[in-house]
């Protein structure tokens, strides 16, 4: 593991007080729309309106009534004669009532959906509509998004299951923009009910009632929750496609269930003009003759292309999900449905021969549904495609707390410091800029309870701040980091260090790393001593301090050794100093 310059001066942790996670989920509606007006429509009770102003009366909507609103820089709305201009508007009843939005799109067909709460503003050059639902209520939405190629009931059960324990692993995951989940398969796509007169209660799935509470747990811990339309006979490694989120769980299996798909096998032909105006303006290859070849140059363990061999006017190896993203962004999406292909010329034309759509990782639903067919149970298809996990109530989840970068793990005594961590985090990603692309689409970061338990789970000293292993963090407890005035810049310092980590070239040292990190956070470590340590010294020291001491002046001389380079050749020269050093920079190492 990697180990932070930070330490902390005491042990001892307070214990606080637990804070109840809130009952209720708020998810953006139509994510994938511009809505531009809206109709509401109160049915069997009144609808109470209220504006963002705090000295606006509400109004009453009656049964029978209808309000229309457009979206401008406010939101222009009519309701019978009178018409009223409001920033926000929050309607509530406690019956279901309905609302009606228009598209941008005229070719988007209308629907007509039963709310019994929502919230509108203006964004991004329309509204934005956000409804609140309990656990229940949003899973069912959740199976209306996402599963309606299921039929069988126990396939359905083990959607509901997959679907609640996701919702309760990432609830915030959108809380910069002032919701939990949007509506896309970025979280999990979620319709909202259209029974005339009927809202989330009176729509529960019957999967979801025949589930209530139940989720997938792996060694007493939510589990990962992951699902793909088709796995192709072979499910994914999600260690394969996101290496931060291996688990034991979460491995390739044989799947021989999902052949009857219409996904299981498939055929795209696609013209050599097409893949190199892709390839050139996609992926900036900068090709402008024939396509010589095209061929798979690497496959992970399930079979499933990792790299692609380009040959145009040079040679080029390609990663196989960014071809994959850039075609379908270009040419429509499904036109390579999954990276499980071979490929083969066939005159102007390039053929690609798969099985499977989407990443392949968890439960395959085209499989679930057969087994489902054939008398499997919900709990023997959950098993199936998670070895290792078991059902269980979902009462007593360990907190996870996520933002839109991050995935906070940590117990309930922690709670008051979970927002300003993830804040903190989010920003100083920003910070980073486009160096922090290299990370992970969401970093996994876990804080421990006491400072026993973080020695015990990382094998440093207590002294430690924290540590990392180059994809995630573990932290010490956030109040006794917090206590010590430490939080932010603990939280800056291991972010930075997992984008420098995974930057450095396996030629820079251990101790350029921590220079780069301290240099570029601003933190203060001390003065660096006049004695001049040798390279191999300083490597030593910082690769295995013996003590606080010797950590602090072993940071302290990496630190000034990268502020004279800065001072030399430039902030920008720390970049390519640490990707690419020259036979100079070398020597620089050694002396």
């Amino acid at each position: 593991m990697n180990k932070t310059a930070l330490a902390i001066l005491a042990v001892a942790s307070a214990a606080l007080a637990v804070q109840g996670a809130s009952p209720q989920y708020s998810v953006e509606l139509f994510s994938n729309h511009t809505v531009k007006s809206i109709t509401a429509e109160a049915i069997n009770e009144g609808v109470r309106i209220c504006g963002g102003e705090i000295d606006s009366p509400c109004l009453i909507l009656g049964p029978g009534k209808k309000i229309s609103c457009t979206a401008a820089r406010v939101l222009d709305c009519r309701m019978e004669s009178s018409e009223r201009s409001f920033t926000r508007l929050r309607l509530d009843s406690t019956a279901p009532f309905r609302i009606a939005p228009t598209y941008a799109r005229a070719e988007e067909p209308a629907k007509t959906y039963c709310l019994e709460n929502a919230e509108f503003d203006t964004s991004n050059e329309g509204m934005r509509i956000v409804t609140r639902v309990d656990l229940e209520s949003y899973v069912s939405g959740v199976l209306r998004g996402e599963a309606s190629v299921l039929r069988a009931p126990a396939a359905r059960q083990a959607m509901a299951i997959l679907a609640r324990t996701w919702a309760l692993r990432w609830q915030g995951r959108h809380s910069k923009q002032g919701f939990d989940f949007c509506s896309l398969t970025h979280c999990q796509a979620f319709d909202p009910p259209q029974t005339a007169g009927k809202g989330f209660a009176d729509n529960l799935d019957p999967a979801v009632r025949a589930t209530r509470g139940q989720v997938l747990r792996f060694h007493g811990t939510l589990a990962d929750p992951y699902f793909t339309a088709c796995c192709g006979g072979v499910t994914e490694a999600a260690g394969n496609v996101w290496p931060d989120r291996a688990q034991p769980y979460l491995i390739s299996i044989h799947d021989p269930y999902c052949s009857t798909s219409q996904h299981a096998s498939w055929s795209r032909s696609l013209s050599e003009s097409s893949l190199l105006q892709v390839l050139r303006e996609a992926l900036n290859l900068p090709n402008s003759g024939k396509l010589a070849e095209l061929s798979v140059a690497s496959r992970d363990s399930s079979g499933r292309a990792l790299t692609l061999r380009v040959v145009a006017d040079g040679s080029w190896t390609v990663d196989a999900n960014l071809f994959r993203y850039a075609i379908d962004r270009r040419l429509g999406w499904g036109q390579i449905e999954s990276n499980l292909y071979d490929i083969r010329r066939e005159g102007q034309s390039w053929v690609f021969t798969g099985h499977g759509l989407g990443h392949g990782v968890g439960l395959c639903q085209s499989g679930a549904e057969q087994m489902a067919q054939l008398g499997t149970s919900a709990e023997k298809i959950l098993v199936t495609y998670f070895p290792g996990t078991e059902i269980a109530a979902g009462n007593d989840d360990d907190p996870v707390a996520s933002s839109e970068h991050f995935e906070l793990i940590y117990p309930a005594s922690q709670e008051p410091w979970v927002k300003q961590t993830l804040e903190t985090l989010e920003a100083w990603q920003k910070e980073l800029g486009s160096h922090a692309t290299v990370l992970p689409p969401r970093v996994r970061v876990e804080t421990l309870a006491t400072t026993e338990e973080f020695m015990h789970k990382t094998g440093q000293p207590g002294w430690m701040a924290a540590s990392s292993d180059g994809l995630s963090i573990i932290l010490q407890p956030l109040a006794l980091l917090a206590r010590k005035q430490i939080l932010n810049q603990t939280l800056r310092h291991e972010l930075t260090h997992l984008v420098v980590h995974k930057l450095r070239a396996k030629s820079v040292p251990r101790w350029v790393e921590e220079g780069c990190v301290l240099y570029l956070t601003g933190e203060q470590v001390g003065v660096a001593s006049d004695s001049r340590t040798s390279a191999t010294e300083l490597e030593a020291a910082i690769t295995k301090p013996g003590s606080e001491a010797q950590m602090r002046v072993a940071y302290a001389q990496a630190l000034d050794r990268v502020r004279r380079l800065t001072q030399l050749q430039g902030e920008a020269a720390l970049w390519r100093v640490l990707t690419n050093p020259g036979t100079e920079d070398l020597r620089w190492f050694q002396q």
